[in-house]
């Protein structure tokens, strides 16, 4: 029989107590009358206030992803045996694990490499890590976001979006992480916003503008052929202007259906791209600056016909405390918002709202998106 280290033993004591306090509290918050709305708060007022991680990765895979999981050891290995295993892999854990290491096997190796480093340095299983990064392509689990992309030209472009999820089995608003990647002669730095263990990106700008968000539509079929987070960080890293991300969107490897908001803060173009249940693949162009999406397929309607568009021409969201009040508007607010980032490459910020659900109703904290911003 293989002996456990005391320090392994201490660290699965502190995930297993800490699962333990989550089950009872979400126990508490269902069975009292007004649980949900009362006792979230007052639980959250327990806790001190939740504050994002900023971690800096290196330009090597195999580094990115030693850093990565010497940083976040303990939220990866909490988000392991909480979320992974007990959510996502509820119903069939094990042929989850395999269809997402088949999965990896099909892609560029520097995925691979970059997981499998992760799970080296955090202890978490590498095949969780797998499946944790591809479980929305694989068909597992739904979700919904709100975004928004305004432009007035090159001079002042806004890129927003509202991640709205199940909140990673309640600790999700406690792990919001900024992640920051080095660039090399081939790939560009990026800043992206994903959860510890996440090597692909729900939202990601790199230094020369180009910013994309996910919104998911719908369920996926269960087979892809590039993981979508992942594919987004690809196309990040190596599109200099909006016409080569869109050729990368237009083009994308087979898998679920999404909305993919695309904004270039240089020339100032923005679209949402949208495939559909059958592969196909469309833009959406904006109207008078402005362009919305939420987890609706909307190609081919008036784009005013959406509440969510219609609410965000109302606000006429020129500055980010327009956008901020737009993210937070009740017709577009989600009760499982998670985080609200708002990419402002003009002025070189970011502005992240995070800690409280909904995150939007907080405040906003600034960030510097690059050093070197050309």
């Amino acid at each position: 029989m293989k002996n456990v280290s005391p320090r392994k033993k201490n660290i699965r004591r502190i995930i297993r107590y800490s699962l333990f306090a989550i089950l009872a509290a979400a126990i508490t918050t269902s069975i009292i009358p007004g649980g949900p709305a009362k006792f979230r708060k007052m639980i959250a007022n327990l806790f001190p206030e939740p504050v994002p991680r900023v971690i800096d990765l290196p330009a090597d895979p195999a580094e990115m992803g030693r850093v990565h999981g010497e940083k976040l050891k303990y939220p990866i290995l909490l988000l392991e045996q909480l979320y992974i295993k007990n959510i996502i892999g509820q119903n069939d854990y094990s042929g989850s694990l395999k269809k997402a290491s088949t999965l990896f096997d099909l892609i560029n190796p520097r995925w691979k490499t970059e997981v499998t480093a992760l799970s080296d340095a955090s202890g978490a299983n590498c095949q969780a890590l797998m499946l944790g990064n591809s479980f929305l392509d694989l068909g597992i689990t739904g979700t919904g976001c709100r975004q928004i992309l305004t432009s007035s030209g090159n001079k002042r472009l806004f890129h927003a979006h509202n991640l709205d999820w199940d909140n990673l089995g309640g600790v999700g608003n406690y792990l919001v992480t900024i992640f920051r990647t080095a660039g090399t002669g081939e790939r560009l730095p990026t800043v992206y916003m994903a959860f510890p263990g996440m090597i692909g990106a729900l939202d990601i700008i790199n230094s020369k503008g180009i910013a994309m968000s996910f919104n998911q539509v719908g369920f996926s079929k269960g087979y892809s052929q590039m993981p979508i987070f992942l594919k987004m960080r690809e196309i990040a890293e190596t599109c200099h202007n909006f016409e080569a991300a869109e050729s990368e969107l237009l083009n994308m490897p087979d898998g679920m259906p999404f909305c993919i908001g695309l904004s270039d803060a240089q020339s100032g173009k923005i679209a949402v791209f949208e495939r559909n249940r059958i592969g196909k693949i469309t833009r959406r162009d904006c109207l008078n600056g402005l362009i919305t999406a939420d987890n609706s397929l909307q190609h081919g309607y008036s784009i005013e016909r959406n509440p969510v568009d219609q609410i965000a021409r109302s606000i006429s969201p020129a500055t980010p405390e327009a956008v901020m009040k737009f993210l937070r508007h009740p017709g577009v607010l989600l009760e499982c918002n998670i985080y609200s980032v708002i990419f402002d490459w003009h002025d070189n910020k970011l502005y992240l709202a995070s800690g409280q659900v909904p995150a939007a109703l907080g405040k906003y904290r600034q960030y510097s998106l690059f050093s070197n911003q050309p």
